[in-house]
Parts: C-alpha cells; structure tokens; sequence
C-alpha cells in the first residue's frame, strides 16, 4: 500500500491530511491485528514526514513503526525505530517526545523480559516527567516500573509503584487510568497472595521430609 503524489500538485497541508489519514489508518490496523498494512501506513507517514521536513512528525512515526514491530514479535526492529524516534527528540530538544520514546524502549525491553534494562528506561521517563511536572508522563512511568518490578518478583516495590501511579490518577480525576491501576494493584496482591502459598506449601513439605529423617 502506498500513496504516489505528483510533485506539482501537492502542498505541505495536503501531505499534512494524507500523513494524518495514513497514522490513523494505521492505527485501525494495529487494533484489529493486520500488522503489514498498518507497518506499511506508518512507512509511508514517515516518507511523507521526511519529504516536508517535520522532524517532530518523524519521531512519532517511527515510534508508531516501533511498536507494530513489537506486536509482530520483531524485537531488533522495534528497538532500532524507537532509538531513532529517540535521537530526533533530544536533537530537537523535545523532552516529551524523549519521555515518549524512553517509554516504548521500556517496553519492547520488558517484552524481552530483560527487566533490569527496561526499569532503566522507565527511570528516565520519571526523571523527565518529574523534571516538566507532567503528572500523566509521570502516572505512565510508574506503571511500568511496576510492572517491571513484578515481573522481576520485586513485589513491595511493584505495590509502591502502582500506588503511586493511582495516586497520580486520583489527583488527575482520570477514571480510566484508576481502573489500570487498582487493577494492577490486585494482580500485584494476588500473586504476592499465590507467593506465601506456595512458600507455605514449600515449608510443609520440608517440615514433612524432616519429619521422616
């Protein structure tokens, strides 16, 4: 899929529209899971972008590209795309864009299960956050340093993250993001409940075998 403009006929508003109508089309894409056209819509915003020089427009592109990438299971593409998404914003100063593209890096790590590395990534998306009192960017880094958290067993940190981001979503007055969070809370409460289980199980049995000695 691709779109062909003639040189003469086209103005910057009108790639303005069609890069516009790509992203979206990709995006409905994405959602119903047909991942080569909505690959192939973000390509063409990022052609559409380089053609009328709007970096900015760039950047979140390829952090689009990024994350089709992620849903294919194409891990080494993801990263690439979202470190060039992430060299654009610092080159153009936009600590926003950075905190965007820290926090799709934490994500495809966390996608790795390499979880040391994608709390890394989440840390500078707080930093940034803190730094430009974006409390949403804020609320965003600690649910993935939450979820990082718990995935490495690091359970009362995980409930200290996710407690913090419900906070900020109490404070923000954001219904849906309170939902994600007490919802993280509970999965968070469940499995630490699952973890004395099984370590209660693990001590009856030794209990048992030390029985029989």
């Amino acid at each position: 899929m691709q779109l062909v403009f003639a040189d003469h006929g086209v103005t910057q508003s009108s790639q303005w529209a069609a890069s516009s109508a790509l992203s979206s089309l990709g995006h409905v894409y994405t959602a119903i899971g047909d991942y080569p056209n909505a690959l192939a819509s973000h390509k063409q915003c990022v052609l559409l972008a380089k053609q009328s020089k709007d970096e900015l427009s760039e950047a979140r592109e390829l952090g689009n590209m990024g994350a089709v990438y992620i849903a294919m299971g194409d891990f080494e593409n993801a990263v690439q795309c979202h470190e060039q998404h992430l060299k654009i914003a610092k080159d153009l100063g936009n600590k926003r864009e950075e905190a965007r593209a820290y926090s799709n890096l934490g994500s495809a790590y966390h996608y790795r299960r390499n979880f040391d590395k994608a709390m890394s990534y989440h840390n500078y998306v707080l930093e940034l956050a803190q730094e430009l009192m974006e409390k949403a960017i804020e609320m965003r880094a600690y649910a993935g340093l939450g979820h990082a958290a718990r995935c490495m067993q690091d359970l009362e940190r995980a409930k200290q993250f996710h407690e913090q981001q419900l906070g900020i979503a109490e404070d923000l007055k954001d219904r849906a993001a309170e939902g994600r969070a007490s919802s993280n809370l509970g999965t968070q409460g469940r499995e630490k409940t699952e973890k004395v289980a099984l370590l209660g199980i693990g001590i009856f049995l030794s209990d048992i075998g030390s029985s029989r000695i």
